[in-house]
Order: C-alpha cells, then structure tokens, then sequence
C-alpha cells in the first residue's frame, strides 16, 4: 500500500478543520499519517486537532516556538521537520476543504512511474453553503516555467509530490523569506518541479475546495477597498518589489544544476535589470512575453519583474 505525509498547516480553522482531517483519514488504497502546525490560531482550532490526534495515532502535530511565520514559511517548516528518506509521497493539505476519497491515490498513480522529482496537481470542485458548483477552472493551467513564474494558478491544496522532490526542496538552502511571503510554497515547489523534474496537472477535481468569508488565499470576492488596499501593499512592501526577479535568481542560486531553456529563461528575468544584455533577451523572448501578461512589456520597461 502507498504511504502518504499529508502537511496541513492551521490557522483559526475550528469551523472546518474537524472535517476536512476526517476526509483525509478516509482515503482509499494509501496509508496516511497527518503532521499538524498551527500558525497561531485564535480560536478553538488545536483543541480540535489534539483531540483527534488522542483518538488516531496517524495524527501528530509539529509544536513551534513561531507561532505566526505565514502559509509558505509554515508549509516549508512542516516539510523540512517532517522528510525522510524512503517515504514515498507527500501532500499539502488546507484546513478548510475536503477530500474526495480518491483524491491521494489519484494523484500517486500519475506519478508513481516519473523517475525524477515529480509533483502532481488537479482541478477542484467549488464547495460554498455546502454544494457543488462544479470545476474552479474551465482550462487547463500553463504547466511550464515561462507561464508559471509571473502566475499562481494550480493550487497547492492539490499537491502531491514524490521523495525525490521532498528531497530536492529539503537539501536546497532555505527558500528566502521574501520569495515564500510573494510566492508561497506551492509556487516555489511548482518552479522546482518544472525546473529539475516533472509536474502533471489533472483536470479531474478530487477536492471540494471551500469557498467562505474567512479565506486568506485563492477564490475571495474583494471590493473595490480591498482591491486598492492590496495594490497599495504590493506598492509599498518591499517584499513583493520584483518579486518575480528575486524568485527566478533564487531558483538559479539555489538549484545550480538547472540548464537549456530554463536556465536560458530564468536568468533573463532575475538579471534584466541589471545586465543590458539580459533585458533585450528577455524583450525579445516571445514566449515568456506571450504567456505572462499583457502589461509584462511595459514592467520590464520600468523593472518592475
């Protein structure tokens, strides 16, 4: 039977949590063990889980002196503390969706055959007040480095992802903080993926992601306030200033082995504003161009990737 670590990473998560652990306690055909932390829960949230994890031993939770370090850095925490060599799979897990029975075992069959650091991600079913809406996504994502290094768009809470790709991130040096704070940890282990190995994209969804008012990522109605509000924190938050450049040179810093078109791709972004040379490829690399946005020329311009 296939063994599975799922990551879940809790923040304020009583309304749901109980039920989306019970979804992934329930999946067929894989041997799951959970590994919790919490990022500094207000609310009843860890009570729940360590009364589930008295009642299951397949549930623990990683204790942290950080209590609020943000969705990336609490991710990448749980995976580095939680690897080891010969486990086979490992997923992300939000607190607030729930699992459709089949959802690791879909995911595992894809990859299990990739011998290269592999990562899995699917569509998802929009669950709000408690129905169906069908498919979050009517396309099929952009599954290369030039369309995914401006983007976000397959969705970590689908993540499944082979030891080789455990072992990649993990033997890497850390991630810089201000990459996991723009891009997040699904973004950064997507890029690695595409850069050093595989990664496949089902368009079958195996999640009812949950669509409420408390969702800090993914599917929110924002008001014309909240829209202004985060341009303005993207404006003045030196964090997200290039932050597409300060990925692409972390990735190049911290995976040297990267080569051909990638490495070709990569270095254009992360040097542009620097080397002269740099900036007329990337002005004329039409499929980075193509797939990154209209308002891209326009950015490189200004050196603002």
């Amino acid at each position: 039977m296939y063994k599975a670590n799922v990551l879940l990473s809790s923040y304020n998560g009583a309304k749901f949590i109980e039920e989306q652990i019970k979804s992934i306690l329930a999946q067929e055909g894989v041997e799951v063990r959970i590994v919790v932390r919490d990022d500094g829960s207000a609310d009843e949230t860890m009570d729940i889980v360590r009364r589930l994890a008295e009642a299951d031993p397949r549930i623990s939770i990683l204790e942290s002196d950080s209590p609020n370090m943000g969705p990336g850095k609490s991710f990448m925490t749980l995976l580095r503390d939680r690897f080891e060599e010969g486990s086979a799979y490992y997923a992300f897990a939000d607190q607030d969706d729930i699992w459709l029975e089949d959802k690791l075992i879909s995911g595992i069959e894809q990859i299990k055959d990739i011998g290269l650091p592999a990562l899995y991600s699917s569509n998802q079913f929009l669950y709000i007040n408690g129905e169906n809406k069908g498919k979050r996504f009517d396309f099929i994502p952009d599954m290369t480095v030039a369309g995914h290094i401006t983007r976000n768009l397959p969705s970590g809470c689908t993540y499944i992802f082979n030891n080789a790709l455990a072992k990649a991130v993990c033997d890497a040096p850390l991630v810089p903080d201000d990459v996991l704070t723009t891009r997040l940890h699904d973004s950064w282990l997507m890029l690695v993926a595409l850069c050093i190995g595989k990664a496949v994209y089902d368009d079958t969804p195996h999640i009812l992601y949950r669509i409420h008012e408390d969702n800090t990522v993914g599917v929110k109605k924002m008001g014309l306030k909240d829209n202004l509000k985060l341009k303005y924190k993207r404006l003045t938050d030196k964090r997200y200033s290039r932050y597409r450049s300060k990925t692409a040179r972390a990735l190049l810093e911290l995976y040297p082995g990267i080569s051909g078109r990638n490495k070709e791709l990569l270095s254009e972004v992360a040097y542009y504003k620097e080397d002269k040379a740099m900036r007329k490829a990337l002005r004329a690399d039409s499929e980075f161009i193509s797939k990154a946005g209209k308002n891209i020329p326009l950015k490189i311009f200004f050196g603002l990737i």
